[in-house]
């Protein structure tokens, strides 16, 4: 037990530190072309033909960077890290994974709507990977080391070591032994805090500092707005399932496949340049300043249609920061309807209450998504009803939908799917 603490103590530190290079990998892109940081400010700032041209050049670069790397790798991509986990022996190739990360890095700097959080656990998750394979740990302990990995990767990135404890318990394992809890547990505070200690303090979202206390009748708006996402999150994925099985049977090089998708991407962002990028200034926007129905309303379908044109054509990311920004609209819809008299005003509770709530709709882990609306913002306060958000809209997600957003990268099948030959 203690030798796979300190494992997990190291792993915790190596994967914080892979996250914060891809992040600063990320910063030199965008300062190739802009003077700003985050690519809501970028677009805005560039001139309008600049914002419809980068997002499909970052994005036919990456596909081509992978086309390429595959062909000369000459090899499967192999397993991702949660099905490596769950039902693999814990084993990530590592040229296949660079290749991937390469692509990632190059399409999201320009600006693509997909999230860079799932690469940045992706990466971490390979680096612990390669380091129980040197150690030659058994197929249990790699399995383990790998989710310490991922648990890292999570924590860093989100500023959330519970929630990304929970992460690999509630998703990636289906539950955890004590044991288990304390090693992935030990990764995960220590690549927060180093994260904290060497990159950047404080929480990721700022948050007003009066968030009021939450009473009884708040419950009353956090279980409709639960409903509401449980609704919401399952269309999401039926959504984003369909686009992606229509669009790859065109058959379409890859390169060409993920450029006309970021095309796509920057005709809607002539609309508004909230729709670039993973959603963090969009969260962060909604959090501080005052929005009214209609740009709302905007907003969630130019994003909602960016996500799915991304996810569609297969740029490697991920989805769950996309998704927090769209649950965040969500809950701002709530806020501005005000649907039970006498309950709180605070648009940044029930910002952040919907960010959860979407989130659990379509990870089906609602303690998971409960918990990250805490750590991401250090304001207690919203637990007590984003928990009760998060477990409605998770049941509700779950009866409409029994599949979750992670159930292909887990590598779980329909009843009637066979495995390939």
């Amino acid at each position: 037990m203690v030798p796979m603490l300190l494992v997990a103590a190291a792993i915790g530190f190596i994967g914080a530190l892979a996250v914060e290079s891809f992040r600063f990998a990320m910063a030199a892109l965008i300062h190739l072309y802009s003077r700003h940081e985050h690519l809501v400010a970028v677009a805005a700032d560039l001139p309008l033909w600049a914002r419809v041209v980068v997002p499909p050049l970052g994005a036919a670069a990456g596909g081509l960077l992978m086309w390429a790397g595959h062909r000369w790798i000459r090899r499967p991509r192999g397993p991702e890290y949660m099905e490596a986990v769950r039902i693999g022996d814990g084993k990530l190739p590592f040229a296949p994974n660079i290749v991937r990360t390469g692509s990632s890095l190059v399409a999201v700097s320009s600006g693509v709507t997909i999230g860079r959080e799932g690469t940045m656990i992706q990466f971490g998750a390979l680096i612990a990977s390669l380091l129980g394979r040197a150690a030659r740990a058994d197929v249990a302990h790699q399995r383990l080391i790998v989710a310490c990995g991922a648990a890292a990767g999570f924590a860093a990135a989100y500023h959330a070591p519970i929630a990304g404890t929970l992460f690999v318990a509630e998703i990636i394992l289906g539950g955890l032994e004590l044991r288990e809890i304390a090693a992935v547990l030990v990764a995960a505070v220590i690549g927060e805090l180093t994260t904290q200690s060497l990159f950047a303090a404080g929480p990721l979202y700022l948050v007003p500092a009066a968030i009021p206390p939450v009473h009884f009748v708040d419950l009353l708006d956090a279980s409709l707005l639960g409903v509401l996402a449980g609704l919401i999150g399952p269309l999401f994925l039926w959504l984003l399932d369909a686009t992606r099985k229509r669009y790859q049977a065109l058959d379409l090089p890859l390169p060409l496949r993920m450029g006309l998708a970021g095309l796509l991407i920057g005709l809607l962002s002539l609309a508004s340049p909230t729709v670039w990028g993973n959603g963090y200034s969009l969260v962060q926007s909604m959090l501080l300043n005052p929005w009214s129905l209609g740009a709302l309303a905007a907003v969630f379908v130019l994003r909602l249609l960016a996500v799915t044109a991304a996810s569609a054509a297969g740029i490697p990311g991920g989805v769950l920061t996309p998704t927090l920004a769209l649950g965040g609209v969500l809950g701002l819809f709530v806020a501005h309807l005000t649907l039970v008299p006498d309950a709180s005003h605070s648009t940044a509770l029930w910002t952040l209450v919907g960010m959860g709530s979407l989130l659990a709709a379509t990870t089906h882990a609602p303690a998971m998504s409960a918990i990250m609306m805490f750590e991401t913002t250090r304001n207690y306060n919203v637990v007590l009803a984003a928990m009760p958000a998060c477990v409605i809209a998770s049941v509700t997600g779950s009866l409409l939908r029994h599949r979750s957003v992670y159930a292909e990268a887990l590598g779980l099948r329909e009843p009637d799917e066979t495995p390939p030959r």
